[in-house]
């Protein structure tokens, strides 16, 4: 279980599961075309927040986006799959961690809840079109105290609902957020968290 949860912590790693194919066992279908990056932010940015207080996970971006390949901007509208799964990580004694999701009240205010494949750790969510923008925003609101870390995944293999063949990756990073590195190097000095792997997660702690 250790060894799983580094990898979800360093890397980042996961992609949104709702995918859909084309023609009988996708075959026909284009590969990715497309490769876009956006940003996910938390507000209020802080390193800690009491039991009981709030803070939101968020994504607010244009549906128009500019190809990472190519440098077009492409109207990726109508999205069929487009989230990410949001990891909510406990650390413990004896540089342990465990999946802390029942030790948060989530609501989502834009998006929508997926099933998930871990759910003790992961929730899967599905972004909003609205208005040219794709929009996303989940309360999250500790139930317990201790020390946390949340992770967001890329989203690959995303179709549009009127064209499920032609696929894009999202590139899903933290913009615009302290995400409280000291707070990683205090409770794990034992880790190194590369450069990927730091643009995918947020450290706090929630006290009485």
């Amino acid at each position: 279980m250790a060894i799983k949860i580094y990898l979800i912590v360093v890397l980042g790693i996961g992609t949104t599961i709702i995918f859909n194919s084309c023609g009988k066992n996708g075959l026909g279908c284009a590969n990715t075309t497309y490769n876009f990056q956006i940003g996910e932010n938390v507000t209020p940015s802080k390193d800690s927040i009491r039991i009981s207080d709030t803070m939101y996970l968020n994504v607010n971006t244009l549906t128009k986006l500019k190809d990472l390949q190519s440098g077009n901007i492409v109207d990726y509208s109508n999205a069929g799959n487009l989230g990410n799964v949001v990891s909510l990580l406990r650390f413990l004694p004896s540089k342990k961690e465990v999946g802390a999701i029942i030790n948060f009240q989530l609501i989502m205010l834009k998006g929508s809840k997926v099933n998930s494949i871990d759910p003790s750790t992961n929730q899967e969510v599905l972004f909003k079109e609205e208005n040219g923008y794709y929009k996303f925003n989940m309360a999250i609101i500790p139930k317990d105290t201790g020390r946390y870390v949340i992770t967001i995944s890329n989203a690959a293999n995303v179709y549009r609902k009127n064209d499920k063949c032609t696929k894009a990756n999202f590139l899903i990073d933290f913009q615009s957020t302290d995400q409280h590195y000291n707070l990683f190097n205090l409770w794990r000095p034992d880790l190194t968290l590369d450069e990927s792997g730091k643009k995918k997660v947020y450290y706090f702690k929630v006290y009485r």
